[in-house]
């Protein structure tokens, strides 16, 4: 993959720290967007565009958020704020054996949904930490967007369609992009697995991660709609109405609206049993929260014709 280069082709360049963000190629508009220029070092996102999610689990939702992770969410600067560059930072942090981390969940007036027979994508500018492997066992930066009517319907996953636009586990140099539809368990989607591919991706570097909904190849109906991974621009991951087969998980996936998620998980199902040969429960007593640990955010945007 050569990095960078076709994401320049897509046509404008989003200027983090303006206003000005350019809308990419076959897109006509801008439908939600944070570059964070407008908050102070230090400071929370805007409220206006995020809202958090805290403690252990939504009210009345599955404990440890469905996933067994064992950290509690905060909306503390510690471990969520505006840096002095710019960029939003999520920080995992031990403290006495305690983990806290923060989830920042787009607001519900900011839902985003592809239009009949147009196209939807969703990206961000994101960088992994980079401290050493060992230290980062159990850690789960996540980039992701789900089904708006999980909202308070927690029992409806994954039915209502989740994306997993980019995350990584445990310190290693990859990324997953992930499509999570249907029942569990089972069902077209392999749950609770999920479909997935993974790809090599350096930490310690701003990648551009995004998913593009495409409802535009009207003739072809929805087994010719696609969900399309893109790295730096360049294509990593499709899957299309066709290969799912179900017209009604299918439908939940493409025309849900969707909320957005950033957040640093700590422990849960998916660091215990991926890119963890020897089967350790995380995080182990060599894991590390702080910078090397967390998630840095550029941008997030929204662009859809």
């Amino acid at each position: 993959m050569v990095r960078g280069i076709a994401h320049l082709a897509l046509a404008a360049l989003l200027l983090h720290g303006t206003a000005a963000i350019g809308i990419p190629s076959g897109f006509s508009r801008i439908v939600f967007e944070d570059d964070f220029s407008n908050q102070a070092a230090g400071s929370l996102p805007s409220t206006s565009k995020w809202t958090y999610s805290t403690g252990t689990s939504y009210p009345g939702g599955p404990p440890r958020w469905g996933t067994n992770e064992i950290q509690t969410y905060t909306s503390s600067p510690q471990n969520v704020a505006v840096t002095s560059s710019g960029t939003l930072r999520i920080t995992p942090l031990n403290i006495n054996g305690q983990w806290t981390s923060a989830r920042l969940e787009s607001a519900q007036q900011h839902d985003v949904a592809c239009p009949e027979g147009g196209k939807l994508r969703i990206e961000a500018s994101i960088k992994f930490g980079s401290a050493p492997a060992e230290t980062q066992m159990g850690i789960w930066p996540s980039f992701w967007a789900m089904g708006a009517p999980f909202r308070g319907q927690y029992a409806q996953w994954p039915a209502v369609g989740e994306i997993d636009i980019a995350e990584s586990v445990s310190g290693v140099s990859r990324v997953w992009n992930v499509l999570h539809c249907g029942w569990v368990p089972g069902g077209p989607c392999d749950e609770y697995n999920g479909k997935s591919r993974t790809s090599e991706f350096p930490r310690g570097e701003f990648g551009t991660f995004a998913v593009e909904i495409d409802r535009s190849d009207t003739a072809a109906g929805w087994r010719g709609e696609t969900v399309t991974w893109f790295i730096d621009g360049v294509q990593n991951f499709r899957i299309s109405g066709a290969e799912i087969d179900v017209e009604r998980v299918w439908t939940a996936v493409t025309r849900n609206p969707k909320f957005l998620i950033l957040n640093v998980a700590v422990g849960g199902d998916f660091p215990d049993n991926v890119e963890n040969p020897s089967r350790v429960k995380t995080p182990t007593s060599a894991t590390r929260g702080g910078e090397g640990a967390s998630m840095e955010v550029r941008y997030v945007a929204v662009f859809s014709t």
